[in-house]
């Protein structure tokens, strides 16, 4: 602009802006968009990364032909191609896997491992959180069920081993019927003595009947375990066990005991 221009004159404003707009594109965000914008129109230009990745894979999947030098060396000494090293060698090179990161050696299967267990962390977490509430209360109640069955079998057992004996029963294949007590490891070392007398017995017991029968006992639901334990005291020894008592008699059964299941009681 020359001096006798005015500075209020359009031409002044216009070569302001100019000047404005210029400055601007000067930042690396304007620079940055406008080389997108000039890749754009060019097409795109993959990074110098992804084109060496991309070569080197097509390169470790192509086979080896007869330019390649180590196949003319092999080729001079009667290799023939499709051939195999050796009675049982290999057909192909042994493929490269390349090693991304600056982890030392083993600490990339590390990394896998902890990825996959993550992942299964977080089925099992996906697993539980979308068990319907319904479903879960159902679980639930039957644990706590199997659970009160469990109790009430060993003491029908035990009370089924006191009449037994008290009876000079040698041996009832009702007895092993008793479930196994899960006791702690310090309790299990002090007992182990005993553990052992008991699974001499069920050995005992086990060998007095015929194998299928007592498979088929303890092939029985806890439930069905316990009805036949308690219809045994019952019809054996007019025992009650819901009543915890001992009839004198059939009569003395039937008028004074409300029944078989516990819900009669």
């Amino acid at each position: 602009m020359s001096d006798d221009e005015d500075y209020m004159s359009l031409k002044f404003l216009e070569e302001a802006q100019e000047f404005e707009s210029k400055r601007k594109e000067t930042t690396y965000s304007e620079r940055r968009k406008k080389q997108i914008r000039e890749q754009e129109k060019k097409g795109y230009i993959k990074p110098r990364a992804q084109l060496e990745a991309e070569e080197r894979q097509k390169g470790l999947e192509r086979s080896m032909d007869e330019s390649n030098k180590g196949m003319k060396m092999l080729m001079k000494m009667g290799f023939k191609k499709g051939m195999s090293l050796g009675t049982d060698g290999i057909r192909e090179p042994i493929k490269v896997d390349l090693k991304s990161g600056r982890g030392g050696i083993g600490m990339e299967s590390e990394l896998k491992k902890r990825a996959r267990e993550q992942e299964e962390e977080e089925e099992r977490e996906r697993k539980r959180t979308a068990i319907d509430p319904e479903d879960f209360r159902s679980v639930m109640a039957q644990r706590m069920k199997e659970s009160k069955l469990v109790r009430y079998l060993t003491a029908a057992v035990s009370i089924c081993e006191k009449l037994d004996e008290e009876n000079n029963v040698e041996f009832n294949i009702l007895w092993i019927l008793k479930p196994v007590q899960k006791e702690p490891e310090e309790q299990k070392a002090d007992e182990e003595g005993q553990e052992e007398k008991q699974q001499k017995e069920e050995e005992e017991i086990d060998s007095s009947y015929p194998p299928e029968e007592v498979e088929e006992l303890k092939s029985l639901t806890t439930e069905q375990q316990l009805r036949k334990i308690l219809e045994y005291l019952r019809n054996n020894y007019l025992y009650c066990f819901w009543c915890s008592a001992k009839y004198e008699n059939k009569s003395d059964l039937d008028d004074n005991c409300p029944g078989l299941e516990e819900d009669d009681h």
